[in-house]
Parts: C-alpha cells; structure tokens; sequence
C-alpha cells in the first residue's frame, strides 16, 4: 500500500486578512474547513500554520486599540484549538512616520517550511501569501523536491506565480465554502 502524501499548509494572516476584506466583503472563514477543502482527497494534511502580526500595544494604546487587539488574541487562541493548527506569531509595530510594519512572519514561515522540507515531513507546501521576500524559500523547497501551491488573491506578483509549481486563485466558491455559521469576537 502507498503512503498518502502530506500537505503543509501556511497561510499568512495578514495577507488573507487583506485578500477577504477586499474581494470578499470581509467574509469570515472558518480555517479548519478551508484547510479541509483545499487538501486534495488523496493526500493529507500534517498541519496548518497561521501566521499573525499582533500590534504591539504601548502604554498610550487607546482602548479602541486594545479592544482590537484583544479581538486578534481571542480569535488566535480559538485557531490553537484546532486539530493540527499552529499559530506563529509576529509584530506589527507603528514606524515614526505612522506606518505599520511587520517583523517576524515571514522569518518563522520560513523557518517552518525549510525544517519540514528539508525532513521530508511534507511531500507538499500550500502557501497563502503574496510577499516576494518569500521567493528564496519557494526556489529553495521547490530544489528539495517539494511540489509549492500557492493560493492568492488578485494582487499576487508575478514572480511568486511563475516560481510556484501550482498556483490557484482564491475564489468565492471556496471562501462560501468555508464560511463559519458563527462570527468571531471582534
């Protein structure tokens, strides 16, 4: 009997944030189901990652802030409690000239790729992503053998498309799919 093969999943948070607040009217997923469907039925799924930038709160946070933030923490713990889910988490803090930046998602998805890749955990990685920094890890798991699906929205760039062995396109038929009968706490 053949071994079925294993899927990683790694969906980026704040991209798929992103994706389902501007194609699909900031619809509300459930994870578990989307990793579900989007696994092949004769394969299986290892494990879902879910990376999240968590706003780094200072002591002048407003309590629209912190009420925000207390939302993102409630929302994270309920994907900890999922069958084979991992929640990795970065910072998003707030630059001198008022802009948000990201430190820390792309580096521990990296991070978790290359370690199941390299041990031959996954024979396939599923990316939700769009950020070209991530162009070395697709090239260099696609070079240890692994097959890359990239799920994305309508602004992907190219190069992520043409390095990736599959690419598919989120579309309403799967987000409706996935949807949650319950929302999440804001």
């Amino acid at each position: 009997m053949m071994k079925r093969e294993t899927v990683g999943i790694f969906i980026d948070g704040d991209y798929f944030d992103g994706v389902l607040r501007s194609e699909f009217d900031s619809k509300r997923i459930d994870f578990f189901t989307f990793s579900r469907l989007i696994v092949p039925d004769d394969m299986q799924r290892f494990r879902t990652y879910y990376y999240k930038s968590i706003p780094y709160l200072t002591g002048d946070a407003t309590s629209e802030e912190r009420s925000r933030n207390d939302g993102v923490e409630k929302f994270l713990q309920s994907l900890r409690h999922l069958p084979r889910f991992k929640v990795r988490t970065g910072e998003l803090s707030k630059t001198q000239d008022g802009q948000y930046k990201r430190k820390g998602v792309n580096v521990a998805m990296a991070i978790d790729v290359t370690r199941l890749c390299s041990e031959r955990i996954v024979d396939h990685v599923f990316l939700v992503c769009s950020d070209p920094d991530l162009l070395p890890l697709i090239k260099a798991v696609r070079d240890m053998g692994t097959i890359v699906r990239l799920y994305h929205g309508d602004n992907v760039p190219e190069r992520m498309l043409s390095e990736s062995d599959e690419a598919v396109r989120i579309d309403t038929d799967l987000i409706n799919r996935s949807l949650r009968e319950n929302s999440w706490p804001e």
